[in-house]
């Protein structure tokens, strides 16, 4: 195949966000969660340590910012950048391939609404785009 890169773009793609957590933070800041306690919160097998290994890894990658919101007491939210708004459409197709494929495991035998479940994620990932837009 007539490609130019030296590395396989998907391999440098997971190595940015593919570490244990990543998504999961990225995903909560799309439905709206800013702060650390609130990421903790709704992920309970995650630690504080890796958090904020996390955090910081992806800020340096320039996936999410962080913001000083209050100085006293202090109080920080985070955010994603352009770049992090970006993998809204990558998510929403992650979220459809596994409710697609694994529907077993994604509704855990609970009463299924793919359609619905799918169309509400589309409008969570195009709210974020058209509000920072």
């Amino acid at each position: 195949m007539p490609f130019d890169f030296k590395v396989c773009p998907v391999e440098v793609s997971l190595e940015i966000i593919g570490r244990k957590w990543s998504l999961n933070i990225i995903r909560d800041l799309f439905l709206g969660r800013t702060r650390f306690s609130e990421f903790l919160e709704v992920n309970p097998r995650l630690s504080s340590k890796v958090l904020s290994t996390r955090l910081k890894e992806l800020q340096e990658c320039g996936i999410i910012e962080k913001r000083v919101v209050e100085k006293t007491p202090l109080l920080i939210e985070y955010g994603l950048t352009e770049k992090g708004r970006a993998l809204g459409d990558v998510l929403y197709h992650l979220a459809a391939y596994s409710m697609n494929n694994y529907t077993d495991r994604v509704y855990e035998g609970s009463s299924q609404h793919p359609q619905r479940d799918l169309d509400g994620l589309r409008q969570v990932f195009k709210t974020i785009k058209q509000r920072v837009a």
